[in-house]
């Protein structure tokens, strides 16, 4: 997080949602770190997409496959 190189903003999807689009986080070097927590209801099990968007113009992307159980309780 310099002052010339940073994480601008963070875009959070669920790719099973009919409106994807969950969060969008901004940042500047004052941040500090480029961290922030949410918390989602989901129906069904899906792909969590994170894109970060660099000052720089650069992007980042990861992603981590959420499985939803009936109840809310493993198995």
């Amino acid at each position: 997080m310099a002052a010339d190189n940073y994480v601008s903003e963070i875009l959070v999807v669920a790719d099973g949602n009919p409106n994807p689009g969950v969060a969008t986080f901004h940042f500047s070097p004052m941040s500090g770190k480029a961290e922030a927590s949410t918390r989602i209801r989901l129906a069904t099990t899906q792909n969590i997409i994170a894109v970060a968007k660099t000052s720089k113009g650069e992007f980042f992307t990861d992603q981590k496959l959420v499985k939803v159980t009936i109840g809310g309780c493993g198995g």
